[in-house]
């Protein structure tokens, strides 16, 4: 049985950053692991979709990380990736009016489903893995099964997967079963903190590549330390009051924000915004529907 496994650059790297906090990875094992989760028996190719800067920002220390990490994906026996250019866009918050610009993929999903159909049509493959949980993928999922292929969709965790793409599956892969199989702490590779987001000089919407998904119901994790909790708080009123309007993006701030004794890892910031959350000092809120975090004002019930 052949095995074809497409990856939503954008969506894995969500769920990669958020459940399995960016540990580095052996590709070719997790990729092995997946045709051996479906009962294939042969890999013909492993497909990873994203977007890069082509402004200005292409030459910050970002995505120049991005590039490498994309190049040294590319190596990897049966990996083919596929760039397309980021497109600029502004943000205007509702509330205070402020701009910011940043930059949307654009021809990934078109050049996704393009590619799974085609594939499928010429008998290509007999398998796909869809590495994505986004719904927009659910009618192309059943185009794919009708032409006689079976269709798996794996996510980390069901971070980011929907309903309809769901049902519509054969069925649903959890990568954090295996991550003992194919984790490899040796490797020089994490995820880029800087994939996909935005640019500007103001902090980008949550809602790009690498979104803040709030807290877990389900942690049982102790407490942070309470100096890193006072740190958390110094930081965010700080810049709360460097951004116009106060906006701050949460996964902005948790992965990039930087400043005295909140050098720490974005693992251990995601920690603390969850107990400020739960205790009800900070605050996560929408706009346009993207995720934004501030201080709670003293009074006011939690949004």
């Amino acid at each position: 049985m052949k095995v074809a496994i497409f990856f939503d650059g954008k969506n894995f790297y969500a769920g990669w950053r958020e459940q399995a906090y960016g540990q580095r990875l052996h590709f070719t094992r997790l990729a092995r692991w997946l045709v051996q989760r479906v009962g294939g028996t042969t890999l013909v190719g492993c497909h990873y979709y994203t977007g890069v800067e082509t402004s200005e920002e292409a030459s910050s220390d970002g995505q120049k990380k991005l590039a490498g990490f994309l190049d040294m994906l590319e190596l990897q026996p049966g990996f083919f990736v596929h760039r397309f250019p980021r497109k600029s866009r502004i943000f205007r918050c509702i509330e205070c009016g402020a701009e910011n610009r940043f930059s949307q993929e654009k021809e990934v999903d078109t050049a996704m489903v393009a590619d799974m159909v085609r594939l499928a049509a010429i008998h290509a493959y007999d398998i796909m893995i869809l590495v994505s949980g986004d719904a927009d993928y659910a009618s192309v999922a059943e185009a794919v099964q009708q032409l006689g292929k079976i269709v798996y969709v794996v996510s980390w965790g069901g971070t980011g997967l929907s309903f309809q793409l769901r049902k519509v599956a054969f069925d649903h892969i959890d990568l954090l079963e295996g991550l003992s199989e194919f984790e490899d702490p040796t490797l020089p590779w994490n995820p880029p903190e800087s994939m996909g987001v935005a640019t500007g000089s103001q902090p980008p919407p949550a809602g790009e590549e690498g979104d803040y998904s709030g807290p877990s119901p389900s942690s049982n994790t102790p407490a942070p330390p309470q100096d890193l909790a006072d740190v958390f708080v110094e930081q965010l009123r700080l810049a709360e009051a460097s951004f116009k309007g106060g906006y701050v993006g949460a996964n902005y701030f948790v992965t990039r924000w930087k400043g005295p004794g909140f050098d720490v890892s974005s693992y251990d910031k995601r920690r603390v915004l969850d107990h400020l959350v739960k205790e009800g000092i900070v605050e996560l809120y929408e706009v346009d529907g993207n995720k934004a975090l501030r201080l709670r004002r003293t009074g006011l019930p939690p949004a």
